[in-house]
């Protein structure tokens, strides 16, 4: 059996808010507005602001609670800066220094 460690590695994660009623209509919209955009490193949070965000920042910037959370990770585009603009349902809040999970394959 492989075994693997878990690095937290710092990382500036840029967060939107907005307001939509599922998931599935977040994505949508984000792959209406950047079709290049890794969806697989974005995450979207709806209930439960400061549990999720948590797990990607100590402290938890204080953010809106009552709108939807868009926090694109490093990994989501090329580049360092996040080439995703404000949208007309999506509003740029910043970008915040936290840490992203990445694993390695410990030695045997």
């Amino acid at each position: 059996m492989t075994t693997f460690t878990r690095h937290n590695l710092p990382a500036d994660i840029t967060v939107f808010s907005g307001d939509f009623a599922s998931q599935p209509l977040v994505f949508a919209h984000l792959l209406d507005v950047a079709p290049d955009l890794d969806l697989s490193h974005v995450e979207v949070i709806q209930t439960n602001h400061a549990a999720r965000l948590s797990a990607y920042f100590a402290p938890v910037p204080d953010l809106p609670s009552d709108t939807t959370l868009v926090l694109i990770l490093p990994a989501a585009h090329p580049g360092l800066d996040c080439p995703f603009p404000q949208t007309a349902r999506l509003r740029p809040l910043g970008q915040f220094r936290g840490t992203v999970p990445h694993l390695t394959q410990a030695p045997t």
